[in-house]
């Protein structure tokens, strides 16, 4: 059975209003802001760390260049034009000469990538790649 027009309009006219004090408004808005300025930063931070990576990945034997070599790898474009070139990961990863330079790769290719090197390799290698490649940074000194 349909409401008659003016009991819905009075109705309409009568609801109980909601609002929230200028506190909370002033509250809400300095939240969305502060967050807002923190992501903004932390995405101005992370570009300056990339850009920084990129010019020192010039120069052979810094962490960088070989970030940039096992990515390169990662993203090899062979004639199918997917998958990973595992000999070329495999001789980077023989070429890098300690386990401090490995960690400082791996921090490299963070700045790079914005993602772990280690989750990388374990989600591009298959289980037997990924044995030969943690034996291989596992026997570093």
């Amino acid at each position: 059975m349909p409401i008659p027009v003016a009991i819905a309009k009075s109705a309409i006219k009568n609801k109980p209003k909601v609002s929230i004090g200028s506190t909370a408004t002033s509250i809400i808005l300095a939240t969305g802001l502060g967050a807002a300025a923190f992501f903004g930063i932390r995405a101005l931070v992370r570009k300056f760390k990339k850009d920084i990576r990129e010019g020192q990945a010039l120069n052979e034997g810094n962490p960088a260049n070989f970030a940039i070599r096992l990515i390169m790898a990662f993203e090899n474009d062979n004639a199918f034009g997917w998958g990973t070139d595992e000999e070329s990961l495999f001789r980077t990863l023989e070429q890098i000469p300690t386990a401090s330079m490995m960690r400082k790769v791996g921090r490299a290719y963070r700045d790079l990538e914005g993602r772990n090197l280690a989750a990388d390799l374990q989600s591009e290698l298959t289980t037997e790649e990924f044995a030969i490649a943690n034996e291989i940074i596992n026997s570093k000194r």
